[in-house]
């Protein structure tokens, strides 16, 4: 079983991108924090009418479905990258193109109710997967995207991807939707 408290990642442990996602993550329960994103997810979007959850702030912005979508596909990505380095599979994984990946599952098609339930389960997947880990496991790396990735630093990426979209979805997409007073 893995530790509880599973350190920030360091310099050169990932692509410095990633770093607007793992600086918003508070060193911690890795895990925990994980856990908790479930529920946030599901009281910002689970009451949601269809109609609203269609929105987009922009012609050129995903919908919230499609916030949603991309929230499952990213978690499925890295969750996979985590499992492959993991297990000292030392082949490098390619990226990914979140725009086209959005664009080829048409998520505006499906239920805001299925979605927020697609999450909440695989989150749960992932949680189960990474509290499996032991501390050795979190150590690894492997390449992705033709940069080093390690398994510590992609725990902190899913939970600071989450925190990033929860606030755009916030503010730029249910505040204009349910403004206050």
């Amino acid at each position: 079983m893995a530790k509880s408290r599973i350190p920030k990642p360091v310099a050169g442990e990932c692509d410095p991108y990633f770093s607007t996602y793992i600086d918003r993550v508070k060193e911690g329960d890795l895990v925990a924090n994980l856990r908790r994103q479930s529920g946030e997810l599901t009281e910002l979007c689970g009451d949601l009418s269809e109609a609203e959850a269609g929105f987009r702030y922009g012609p050129d912005k995903w919908s919230i479905k499609e916030v949603l979508g991309h929230l499952i596909d990213t978690e499925r990505v890295f969750a996979f990258r985590a499992l492959w380095f993991a297990r000292g599979e030392t082949a490098a994984l390619p990226g990914f193109d979140q725009d086209e990946f959005v664009r080829q599952a048409d998520f505006d098609q499906r239920s805001v109710e299925s979605l927020v339930s697609e999450f909440v389960h695989l989150r749960q997947s992932t949680i189960d997967l990474l509290a499996g880990f032991r501390d050795k496991d979190w150590e690894r790396s492997g390449i992705s995207n033709d940069a080093e990735l390690s398994v510590r630093a992609i725990g902190y990426i899913l939970a600071g991807h989450v925190i990033h979209h929860l606030e755009i979805l916030g503010e730029r997409y249910l505040r204009p939707l349910r403004p206050r007073g």
